[in-house]
């Protein structure tokens, strides 16, 4: 019989499980940033949001003594010492995904995030108590049409909060992204807002985008068995839990109200600790030809402009994304600018649910 080391198999667990919960809070995540990053707290009557300079993210939320609903990378130090894009919370890219991220377009081979995009070179230029500018460039390549692209970058988090009733806060953010683009832009770009998010205590939360009866989910990387799916008459519900990676996504012609595009995220942390996430904006693409992100399972189908994503078990998160008009030529220029909000929601069970159901009357939570 062979007989395992059983202080040392107990130790790293508890050790590795203290560092991921320490970095769910403020104070834990401050610390892990501390000396690598620049950073901006932006605070509200309700709660705070943390920004890094790097990569121009909003890293966290923190409601009270509340943990943060964003994912965040546990590894961060290492990961900027690197100069890695996917350190969590949330960020802005360009899209179409085929385009810019695949150095083999036509066979959807060779996925990487161009660095000079992200975390690119960013700076925060102007900042107060309740909001924050940042200004970025890049030079970025189109692998379809092997051409190279020169683009200026800003973003503005602006930050409100208030206590709605008792068991009940809430956190709301604007966004403002904007962006100029020189060169050979073939085939349009568009702006891309993407959120990072956790499964919950018993590992899984629950996607939420309101739709139009008869709403047709689009398969991005392939089937999303029933199991993680579910299509009711005035929303479609996605299950995140981090252990398979599927994608999801809706077209602009059956978002609610075309135009205006809004994704839930709803989840549970602990007794206190139910979050409701949501992402809006009112200048979402209203049919195909102003949606440009085609799906590797079926280029020349359905595209979305709202889309959601379950990340693999070696990282475990979701994803809650928006994608925008396409960029406007002007002379020699394509220049986009969106504006759209972020709204957290923290409290008790039954409060959260009953805000969700304004929204869903019957939600379906998994």
């Amino acid at each position: 019989m062979v007989h395992l080391p059983l202080q040392k198999t107990y130790f790293l667990p508890v050790n590795l499980l203290i560092g991921l919960l320490e970095i769910h809070r403020r104070k834990g995540l401050l610390k892990a940033l501390e000396g690598s990053v620049k950073t901006l707290t932006l605070e509200s009557e309700a709660g705070s949001v943390l920004v890094t300079e790097y990569g121009a993210r909003i890293l966290g939320v923190f409601i009270g003594e509340r943990q943060n609903p964003f994912w965040v990378a546990k590894n961060l130090s290492d990961l900027i010492s690197r100069r890695d894009w996917n350190i969590g919370g949330n960020r802005l890219w360009v899209s179409p995904e085929r385009r810019f991220y695949y150095r083999k377009p036509d066979s959807f081979e060779e996925w990487l995030c161009q660095s000079s995009l992200d975390p690119g070179s960013w700076s925060i230029v102007s900042s107060s108590g309740k909001s924050v500018d940042l200004e970025g460039e890049a030079e970025l390549e189109d692998f379809a049409s092997q051409t190279r692209i020169r683009l200026s970058f800003s973003r503005r988090f602006s930050i409100n909060g208030t206590r709605v009733r008792r068991g009940l806060e809430h956190v709301w953010i604007r966004v403002r992204d904007a962006m100029v683009a020189k060169g050979q832009v073939k085939n349009g770009i568009n702006l891309w807002s993407l959120t990072q998010v956790r499964p919950g205590e018993s590992r899984s939360g629950t996607v939420i985008i309101p739709t139009r009866r008869g709403a047709k989910p689009i398969h991005y990387f392939g089937k999303i068995p029933g199991d993680r799916l579910k299509v009711s008459s005035d929303h479609v519900s996605f299950k995140i839990d981090g252990a398979a990676i599927y994608k999801l996504g809706i077209a602009p012609e059956d978002i609610a109200q075309p135009g205006c595009s809004r994704i839930l995220y709803y989840v549970e942390h602990g007794k206190n600790e139910v979050f409701l996430l949501s992402m809006s904006t009112m200048m979402a693409p209203v049919s195909q030809e102003e949606c440009l992100d085609v799906a590797k399972a079926d280029p020349d189908g359905p595209k979305g402009c709202v889309q959601s994503y379950n990340s693999g078990s070696d990282l475990c998160f979701g994803e809650i994304e928006l994608h925008f008009k396409p960029a406007v030529r002007v002379k020699d220029y394509f220049i986009s600018y969106a504006d759209s909000d972020i709204d957290v929601f923290a409290g008790k069970r039954g409060e959260v649910l009953r805000l969700l159901r304004k929204i869903v009357p019957k939600p379906f939570l998994f």
